[in-house]
């Protein structure tokens, strides 16, 4: 068993029921918690419902088996992530970090919303720390300081050598800095080419030195440069990246919200309010959305054809066949998995007047 990550939400949002039947259960426990009457009231109440169809009853009566199970035995994580199909033949379970909120959900999909809203708040960030001759290098995801590598130099010290004039010693110096540094920067093109935002620390002038010989590439993704020990506690490390990344995170809330109601103001690339959002979402054309915590809207989706609607229905308009009910912020969600589009999940006072939801597009 693994943490879930991106990859596994991305193939999660393609998963479905052919028949549009709840046969997806989907499970999110806090292990911290008081969670088993949380679930035995769950179970209860889904099985009541349930018991008008002995086929969808006896599909969750066996995830819910497996899925119990699983809890058992898995008693040492914080929190688990599980979905579970037993006429699908699907199981899936994975640990989480960071504390979930329980939950337990019967639907025509596995239910990830929560999975995203969790990665949304877990952003790679690559760590440099160094001086003049050392080195090591880190990526910090799901609250872990992954070390990538380390590298270091025998440079000359600051004092010269006998029978060097000082000109021809500062001279090769500094020609072994330069030299240090380039292989630095190879390294951090192939460490760092997929992380949100690089962070720049150490003692001395180092830093300064590497900023100057940084491709744009590099220079445009750290977003601080800090003075650090270097041999600073890991702890602190990632209480530092944290702090760093949670005011990131604000000011491009901050940008976001402004160039969406710029574009809007100006009838360009922007698209905001429900039915707008999920009308191009389905068409691949949103490159970033930003959602209202915790917003929900009734809607139903035929999982034959995969039309998506607002309001209640009992038949697909486009193919006849039955519809079952969904959160349409849900299916949102899950279209833009599919799609590659960034999700920013925001306070309800910053996108309440845009319907709760809204979004930059690609293109027109």
């Amino acid at each position: 068993m693994r943490e879930i990550q991106d990859k596994d939400i991305k193939r999660l949002a393609n998963i479905y029921d052919p028949e549009s039947k709840d046969t997806f259960v989907s499970v999110y426990i806090n292990l911290n918690t008081n969670f088993r009457n949380f679930l035995n009231k769950r179970i209860n109440a889904c099985r009541n419902l349930l018991k008008k169809d002995s086929y969808l009853l006896e599909n969750f009566n066996r995830a819910i088996e497996i899925i119990e199970e699983s809890i058992e035995n898995n008693r040492k994580q914080e929190s688990l992530i599980i979905f579970a199909s037993h006429v699908r033949d699907f199981f899936e379970i994975y640990y989480s970090s960071k504390d979930v909120e329980n939950l337990l959900v019967v639907d025509t999909s596995p239910y990830i919303r929560p999975a995203i809203e969790i990665l949304e708040n877990y952003r790679k960030i690559g760590l440099i720390l160094m001086n003049t001759n050392r080195v090591k290098m880190f990526v910090l995801y799901q609250e872990k300081l992954i070390p990538r590598k380390k590298l270091s130099e025998d440079i000359l010290n600051r004092h010269k050598k006998g029978g060097w004039s000082q000109a021809r010693f500062q001279r090769i110096r500094k020609e072994e800095i330069k030299s240090f540094m380039k292989e630095v920067i190879e390294s951090c093109n192939s460490i760092f080419h997929n992380v949100d935002s690089i962070v720049l620390a150490g003692p001395g002038n180092g830093k300064k030195i590497f900023l100057d010989m940084a491709p744009s590439n590099l220079k445009e993704k750290i977003v601080d440069v800090v003075d650090l020990d270097f041999d600073e506690d890991e702890k602190e490390l990632i209480r530092i990246l944290n702090k760093i990344e949670e005011r990131e995170e604000e000011a491009e809330e901050g940008i976001l919200i402004e160039k969406i109601r710029k574009e809007i103001l100006r009838d360009g690339l922007a698209v905001y309010g429900v039915k707008e959002v999920l009308n191009e979402v389905m068409k691949g054309k949103v490159d970033i959305i930003m959602v209202e915590k915790g917003l929900r809207i009734k809607g139903w989706i035929c999982e034959r054809c995969q039309a998506v609607g607002i309001g209640s229905k009992k038949l697909c308009p486009n193919c006849k066949e039955e519809v079952s009910e969904v959160d349409v912020i849900e299916e949102i969600l899950e279209f833009c998995e599919r799609f590659n589009t960034r999700i920013v999940f925001v306070e309800k006072s910053e996108a309440e007047d845009l319907g709760g939801i809204a979004g930059l597009l690609r293109y027109k």
